[in-house]
C-alpha cells in the first residue's frame, strides 16, 4: 500500500502522473478528440487547483486567518475535479489508473481533514477507500489505513454524519463506517477493533447485530487469531440476534 499523507506534494505528483498517462493514451487513440473533456483545459484547471491548495497551505502555516469554510470549499472543488479526471480516465480505458485515482482521492480527503475543513462529497472518497482496502492484505498496513479512515470519518460534514437517510442502505456514511469496522478487523489489532466497533455501535446501532454476526462467521471461515476472535465474540454477545433497539 502506498503512503497516504494528504501532503500537497503527493497530490501534485499523483495528478501529474495520471494526466501524463491520459495524454499518452489520447495521442495513441484520440479517444477524447470529440469529447467534452479537453485534456489541456483539464490539466490547466488541475494545475490551478494545486496552486490554490499550496497557497492556502502556506497561508495556514504563516497565520491562522484561513477559515474552515474556505478549506471546505476548496476541498469540495478538488473532489469535483478528481471526479472529472476519473471520468476522463474512464473514457480512455485506463483501468491501471484506478488505483492511483483512489490514492489521489483519499489524499485530497486527508488534506481537507488536516486543514480543519469538512468533506461534503463523500461517495468518491468511500469508493476510493473500498478500492484500497480490497487490494491491501498486510495487517500492519491495514492498521495504518484504519487510522486514515478514522481521520476522514471525523472530518465528514455534519449534514452527512447526522445520517438522516436511514432507509438508504447504500448511503456513503453507512458504507464508510462498516468498511472502517472491516478494515480494523482485518488489521488484527484489538485496539483498532475496539475503537471502530464502538463507533459503529454508536452511529449504526441498527446494523451492529448483523455486522457482528457476520463477523463471527468470518472468524471461523478465515481462521482469525484468538485475540481478534475475542474482541469479535465480545461484541457479538453484546449485540445478539434477538436484541431489540430502543
Amino acid at each position: 500500500m502506498q503512503a497516504l499523507s494528504g501532503h500537497i506534494t503527493d497530490i501534485r505528483t499523483a495528478i501529474r502522473a495520471i494526466m501524463e498517462a491520459c495524454k499518452q493514451a489520447n495521442q495513441n487513440s484520440s479517444a477524447l478528440k470529440d469529447a467534452e473533456t479537453d485534456l489541456p483545459t483539464l490539466e490547466q484547471a488541475l494545475d490551478q487547483l494545486v496552486d490554490v491548495m499550496t497557497r492556502i497551505e502556506s497561508d495556514t502555516q504563516s497565520s491562522s486567518d484561513t477559515r474552515s469554510e474556505d478549506i471546505t470549499e476548496i476541498g469540495e472543488y478538488a473532489l469535483q475535479m478528481q471526479e472529472t479526471l476519473s471520468t476522463t480516465v474512464g473514457k480512455l480505458g485506463l483501468a491501471e489508473q484506478k488505483q492511483p485515482l483512489s490514492y489521489l482521492t483519499v489524499n485530497i480527503a486527508l488534506w481537507i481533514a488536516a486543514h480543519d475543513g469538512r468533506i461534503q462529497t463523500l461517495e468518491p472518497v468511500v469508493d476510493a477507500i473500498a478500492q484500497i482496502a480490497n487490494t491491501t492484505r498486510d495487517p500492519q498496513q491495514l492498521e495504518q489505513f484504519g487510522a486514515v479512515i478514522l481521520q476522514i470519518i471525523h472530518s465528514v460534514s455534519s449534514v452527512i454524519s447526522q445520517d438522516l437517510e436511514k432507509m438508504n442502505l447504500g448511503r456513503p456514511w453507512r458504507v464508510l463506517l462498516l468498511n472502517h469496522g472491516i478494515v480494523a478487523t482485518r488489521s488484527h489489532n484489538a485496539e483498532s477493533m475496539e475503537a471502530a466497533f464502538a463507533l459503529l455501535t454508536s452511529k449504526l446501532p441498527e446494523d451492529a447485530t448483523r455486522f457482528f454476526s457476520e463477523g463471527m462467521q468470518q472468524m471461523e471461515a478465515l481462521n482469525y487469531p484468538p485475540h481478534v476472535r475475542k474482541v469479535m465474540e465480545k461484541y457479538h454477545r453484546e449485540w445478539p440476534l434477538n436484541r431489540s433497539l430502543h
